[in-house]
């Protein structure tokens, strides 16, 4: 059996990105054993893989369990130590480990002379080249082959769900902090959706089309997004809530998680979001997707390879409406 660990310490759809090396690996190593080193945060999605065997947290804040993970670490003795999210605080934790061969994509770390001691090989994660493409560069130097698809079913347990009303297929409109300024990034371009521009937009998607709107929200709590909520829906199950006017066309699931979110995903035909981890679920499971980028450059670094994906750029809400109309899968 050979032994692979791999360091993912970053976000979500980070991990979800790089399931195509890791199914790039099963397929060539179908009995081999993949181990992962997280973050906290990442490391309570991560579980729910059912090919990944064992989960280290890196916090380095805790010395104490750095060091019993360096003592575990060492005891497997992996064939294989890949890092993935190029982070300095996974360089320097990765020379204490004892792994056979060491590779690494890296962006704005480079010590050459302390890489080429400790590591086989290493590729610089420049965006000259899309994510993917360094990707490949890894997977043809360990001479196996990138997946055609992802196989995120037979891969995730996904969480069970059950609102009566996602029968029919729909429309996904993923609402998230990523909407809104004040909430996100303060150098990207903001759409400026509100209650007073809510539902010419929704009646935009739906002539588009032609079928049921779901509405998903994340986490943060949003003013206007309280106010949509107020204003043009009624509560109907716990954070499930019906359009006042459409209540059996539109729908808003209010306060989403992430989990939630990929079920959901799942079952939509299709789904209008801002580019991240929600993009690559989508892509993962094959939907068409229209993704609102801030960078052209920045989202071409990773959204290259994903044929179902259409990117529009972030602007007012009227310009994002007509890009909409114009988009055709």
């Amino acid at each position: 059996m050979i032994k692979f660990l791999i360091f993912r310490t970053d976000r979500i759809g980070d991990y979800i990105f790089s399931r195509i090396l890791i199914e790039a690996i099963k397929s060539k190593y179908p009995n081999n054993r993949i181990d992962c080193v997280c973050s906290l945060y990442n490391s309570k999605y991560i579980k729910y893989y059912k090919d990944i065997k064992k989960i280290y947290i890196l916090d380095k804040y805790n010395l104490s369990l750095l060091i019993r993970n360096i003592i575990k670490i060492n005891k497997e003795k992996y064939d294989y130590l890949i890092v993935l999210d190029g982070k300095r605080r996974s360089i320097f934790f990765s020379l204490l480990l004892k792994v056979k061969k060491k590779y690494a994509i890296l962006k704005d770390f480079r010590p050459l002379n302390l890489l080429k001691v400790f590591y086989s090989d290493f590729f610089i994660n420049s965006e000259v080249n899309s994510q993917f493409d360094n990707f490949v560069s890894v997977v043809n130097y360990l001479n196996i082959k990138i997946p055609k698809k992802i196989n995120y079913y037979n891969s995730y347990n996904f969480k069970k769900i059950y609102f009566k009303k996602l029968k029919s297929k729909f429309t996904l409109l993923h609402l998230d902090e990523k909407w809104f300024e004040g909430y996100y990034y303060s150098d990207f371009k903001y759409m400026n959706l509100s209650y007073k521009n809510f539902e010419q937009f929704i009646n935009l998607i739906h002539k588009k089309f032609k079928k049921n709107i779901v509405i998903t929200t994340g986490g943060v709590k949003v003013d206007q997004l309280s106010l949509i909520k107020q204003k043009f829906f009624d509560k109907y199950d716990k954070n499930t809530y019906l359009s006042k006017k459409n209540k059996h066309h539109l729908m808003l699931i209010d306060n989403t998680e992430f989990r939630d979110l990929e079920r959901i995903v799942s079952l939509c035909s299709e789904i209008i979001c801002c580019e991240g981890a929600i993009s690559h679920v989508s892509h993962a499971l094959e939907k068409n997707t229209i993704a609102l980028i801030n960078n052209i450059k920045t989202a071409k670094f990773w959204t290259q390879h994903m044929s179902k994906l259409k990117i529009i750029k972030r602007a007012n809400i009227s310009r994002i409406s007509r890009d909409i109309e114009n988009i055709k899968f």
